[in-house]
């Protein structure tokens, strides 16, 4: 029986309403952006850290070490300094010795040793309530809030015999050359520092370098970079601090350099990268100027507390995920709260 003119009138499919999760989605990508902004420090925490490095290059001068030039490096200039800073927070500071006048550490055996320990003498007779102490190379000053660090340095090419940087690749039993075909020359613009355990030699760096690459990185994904690199850090210091955080800030450098998606957003790197990790710390990591191995002093039992701590958190991102697919938006959120700590919200 064909049903009255008077009755219900057919549905139409095409209007029918579906579920929009938009605002659900823009506010979990909104809050792993917070979570990223507020682990790093504040401007006015900057701006302290970058007036005591001027200070303690001026003692340095005023000590009668002729410097030609002084950089500020590492996390600070990264943007991924995590906080609350503490003593075991530091700011990198690079100075690039006059090596007509300090000729004799540029060219002796010693030459390393010997700049570290005049570098060291000078700080500790500024700052005399203060520990000062050479840990690997640089000398550092630990203040209560934070550490300066301070590398004293020359020009590639003022030095004899520096070491290159790079560390040869194994291939089928045999060591190959590891140098990128386009690297600079570190004779043209690089600089040495005392090598991290000898002390002995002085070995090629280029943070300026690595720095412009770095902030190109960044700018081509809109800040993710840095976000990411940030996530990875702090991570690692709430579960044991396995790696060092030049490590983990460039194996977020490796992320977007090998796997990143096109046009994802910030949530989708997060949980990208942290699906990643477990590989990235079983693998190499080389710095991108001269493709020096990062994690070669890195202790074995802290490789593998680092992975068996990155599978957890790639298990936790992909229920997450799970969850989030299925609309279950708050239930997501605890998990991602189980990988990033207390602080994502």
């Amino acid at each position: 029986m064909r049903p009255s003119s008077g009755g219900r009138p057919p549905v139409d499919q095409s209007q029918t309403s579906v579920p929009d999760h938009q605002d659900e989605e823009r506010e979990l990508d909104e809050s792993h952006r917070d979570y990223t902004e507020d682990a790093q420090i504040t401007d006015r925490q900057k701006k302290e850290m970058h007036e005591r490095r001027e200070r303690v290059v001026q003692h340095l001068k005023e000590g009668g070490l002729q410097i030609e030039d002084d950089h500020i490096f590492g996390s600070v200039m990264q943007g991924t300094m995590t906080g609350p800073l503490d003593q075991d927070s530091d700011v990198d500071v690079m100075i690039v010795l006059d090596a007509d006048e300090h000729r004799e550490w540029a060219e002796s055996e010693n030459g390393p040793r010997n700049a570290l320990k005049a570098v060291k003498r000078r700080l500790e007779k500024k700052y005399p309530n203060q520990e000062v102490n050479v840990d690997r190379n640089v000398v550092a000053v630990k203040f209560s809030d934070f550490t300066v660090e301070v590398a004293p340095a020359f020009r590639y090419s003022d030095v004899r015999d520096p070491e290159h940087p790079s560390d040869p690749v194994t291939l089928g039993g045999m060591e190959f050359p590891a140098r990128p075909i386009d690297a600079d020359d570190p004779e043209k613009d690089g600089y040495v520092i005392p090598d991290t355990y000898g002390e002995t030699k002085w070995t090629g760096t280029n943070p300026r370098k690595f720095q412009s690459m770095y902030n190109a990185v960044n700018r081509n994904h809109g800040g993710d970079l840095q976000r990411v690199a940030v996530a990875a850090k702090k991570v690692n210091e709430q579960n044991g601090n396995h790696i060092s955080s030049y490590h983990a800030v460039m194996m977020a450098y490796k992320y977007f350099e090998k796997d990143a998606p096109p046009n994802a957003s910030t949530q989708q790197h997060m949980n990208n990268f942290f699906r990643n990790l477990p590989r990235y710390l079983d693998e190499e990591t080389r710095e991108p100027v001269y493709q020096e191995r990062l994690d070669k002093g890195l202790d074995e039992e802290e490789r593998r507390k680092a992975i068996k701590m990155a599978y957890q958190k790639s298990s936790k991102i992909e229920e997450a995920e799970r969850l989030q697919k299925e609309g279950k938006y708050e239930k997501a959120k605890e998990k991602y709260e189980e990988v990033y700590g207390n602080e994502f919200n």
